[in-house]
């Protein structure tokens, strides 16, 4: 028997030696076609980028059916409009989402067109104001005098130039090959939104179906205990990323009707456009309100110069209580990490995936916090347990 065992154990362990073995000769050979293994990351990710969007998109048009089918019909008993409520909802929500999107290109394309065309006819103008301002507050200072008075501006020349550098930049062969370029790069991004739209529509309308076909498989591969434990994974990430979601939409929402009833109020130009991008832009975390305020200013100094400080001082002001009152009740207490955690999430998800790995890093930070937090609060409660409890009386043998 002892020898049955030895021989077991040798087993066991030469079989861990050769799996190890194999690990590190995989590591080696990844190690090795990097460049390789990249590019075929890449690849997949180009041929599974319209699916993946279109499950994104499905997500967050079921955060709004969720919301939908809990106030239409919610105690019906017939089964025809219960039948027919989901895909009404769907339809809903799609048609919400579609207004929201062609209301922020009316609103905002326009405006920058405007302020762009604005900006390039009083440029002259702003650069002889500040040359003047510049003679006149350093007319003691020789060396910065010389320097400006000599400093002249050729605007038609510069706009040419301009213009040139954009249509040379674009493509090496040209303007037609750039346009070409161009065209059909926009072409394949409007098929592969179309695409991903149609792969949510039916994800959504097959949500019960493919549940349920996920639970079966699930079942069926795993023990019941796994099957627990990957679903509280599951369950608490969807808990983070739906209440993420709501918390910097409804915060968006706050700050664009604020910045616009305050800018109505101050009768500053741009008002509506201007906190139509503030809200928008609000949705990236920390950082997407210094982007609203940039570009909030940059429009007003087009419209009127002498006004874009009074702006920034006011939206300065707005973001600041914004975000020391209005964000910590709206997105803090759904996610629930604190204030340095999301500041690391959104830094290195930027770093990684810029805006889109900005706005992933923090619910999923956010989910590995509350699940290590959990775990801890677990470990230390039963170590308090044991702690408590007394030792077993071990009885002496006569």
């Amino acid at each position: 028997m002892p020898e049955k065992e030895h021989s077991l154990s040798k087993w066991f362990g030469e079989r861990k030696i050769v799996r190890l073995m194999l690990l590190a000769a995989l590591l080696a050979l990844g190690v090795i076609h990097i460049q390789w293994i990249i590019e075929g990351i890449l690849f997949l990710w180009g041929v599974c980028r319209p699916i993946v969007l279109g499950a994104v998109i499905a997500y967050v048009l079921e955060i709004i059916i969720k919301r939908l089918e809990k106030v239409m019909f919610p105690k019906t008993k017939n089964k025809w409009l219960i039948r027919c409520r989901r895909t009404l909802c769907i339809l809903i929500a799609t048609v919400l989402v579609i207004s929201i999107l062609v209301l922020l290109v009316y609103t905002v394309i326009p405006g920058l067109t405007e302020a762009f065309t604005v900006l390039g006819q009083e440029f002259p103008n702003y650069f002889a104001e500040g040359k003047r301002w510049v003679l006149e507050t350093f007319r003691d200072v020789h060396t910065v005098t010389d320097y400006v008075k000599d400093l002249e501006l050729d605007w038609n020349s510069l706009q040419t130039r301009i213009i040139n550098w954009g249509i040379n930049g674009m493509s090496d062969n040209g303007l037609l090959s750039s346009t070409v370029s161009v065209i059909g790069a926009v072409t394949g991004e409007i098929a592969n939104i179309l695409i991903s739209a149609i792969f949510a529509i039916f994800l959504l309308a097959g949500k019960n179906r493919l549940q349920s076909q996920y639970h079966h498989v699930m079942e069926a591969l795993l023990p019941e205990e796994k099957n627990r434990k990957i679903q509280y994974v599951l369950d608490t990430a969807n808990r983070c990323f739906s209440g993420f979601i709501v918390g910097q939409t409804v915060n968006g929402i706050i700050l664009g009707v604020l910045t616009w009833l305050g800018m109505r109020i101050f009768k500053m130009p741009y008002a509506l456009m201007v906190g139509v991008l503030s809200g928008t832009t609000s949705l990236i975390p920390i950082i997407g309100g210094y982007i609203g305020a940039a570009l909030g200013t940059f429009l007003v100094f087009t419209a009127s110069p002498s006004l874009a400080l009074w702006f920034l001082l006011f939206i300065v002001a707005l973001q600041t209580v914004q975000g020391n009152v209005l964000y910590p009740r709206l997105v803090g207490t759904s996610v629930g990490i604190p204030s340095l955690w999301v500041l690391a999430a959104v830094s290195v998800g930027g770093g990684l995936g810029g805006i889109a790995g900005m706005m992933v890093a923090v619910p999923v930070t956010a989910t590995l916090y509350g699940m290590a937090h959990e775990w801890v609060n677990k470990r230390n409660e039963q170590k308090k347990r044991e702690a408590i409890q007394p030792a077993p009386v071990q009885k002496n043998k006569k």
